[in-house]
């Protein structure tokens, strides 16, 4: 599938910038994106776009994770064949190397992501939510990595074959994180869309790193792969639009969920 290139005038660029200057320039405040206030939830990161879901049969037997987190009342772990590092649980089956070729690619507004699925499962009364603290996703040619050991910017110490796709919290000084709902392993609770353009491509497998804070059973994440299906969002932004769709935003991801949520 191929993405919508459109070419600007300098002027229209020079206006373009400025106006994501005014949106997204930041102070020390983190970003906090809110995924437990309802179905159209929705929220960004840096590149990557955030969703509340409340699609069914996403639980063990259901779905194939590439990775199993259990700890309390933090955890953390990535997705290897080299063993179980941090908190990763047993066995492999549920936690172990994915062929970045095997990732499926989703159209959203003329940019191609990969999509990612978190099945949180948190305990409580009334309080069943999970903060995800943490999302690093890299490529490398070696699917059995096994530091534990960080560099100064927050990033895992992994191999020169290893690249960096995603950080949450870039260069280790800011406190972004993600709330969602976590009622139970069952369902899907957050969908996460990453440009496939951040992503090395030649390299031979995707990592996912995450850290959370919860008091339950286990995280598990998973990743849509093979073919994907009808593009998941087929309106596209005209030209003509596209100074609206900067300071329209939030108008611009509603309209997205209504279809990533479903």
């Amino acid at each position: 599938m191929g993405s919508i290139k459109i070419v600007i005038d300098g002027a229209l660029s020079a206006l373009l910038i400025a106006a994501g200057s005014l949106l997204f320039a930041t102070s020390a405040h983190a970003t906090v994106v809110d995924l437990t206030t309802g179905p159209g939830a929705n929220g960004t990161i840096g590149d990557a776009l955030f969703f509340a879901t409340n699609q069914q049969a996403s639980g063990t037997g259901f779905i194939d994770p590439f990775l199993r987190v259990q700890a309390s009342p933090t955890e953390q772990g990535y997705n290897t064949d080299g063993g179980f590092p941090f908190d990763d649980k047993s066995p492999h089956n549920f936690q172990h190397s994915v062929l970045l070729s095997s990732l499926a690619e989703f159209n959203l507004n003329g940019t191609e992501y990969f999509k990612f699925m978190l099945d949180a499962n948190q305990t409580g009364a009334s309080n069943h939510t999970f903060t995800l603290t943490q999302l690093q996703i890299y490529t490398s040619n070696n699917g059995a990595q096994t530091t534990t050991t960080f560099n100064p910017d927050g990033t895992l110490a992994f191999d020169s074959s290893t690249h960096l796709a995603y950080n949450m919290n870039p260069g280790g000084g800011t406190a972004n994180s993600v709330i969602t709902t976590a009622t139970g392993s069952g369902k899907f609770d957050a969908f996460v869309y990453v440009p496939v353009s951040d992503f090395n491509l030649s390299d031979k497998y995707m990592i996912l790193y995450f850290a959370g804070q919860g008091n339950g059973g286990f995280e598990e994440w998973s990743a849509a792969t093979g073919v994907a299906p009808i593009p998941e969002a087929t309106t596209l932004f005209p030209i003509v639009g596209l100074l609206a769709a900067v300071f329209s935003t939030q108008f611009v991801r509603r309209r997205q969920l209504r279809q990533l949520s479903k």
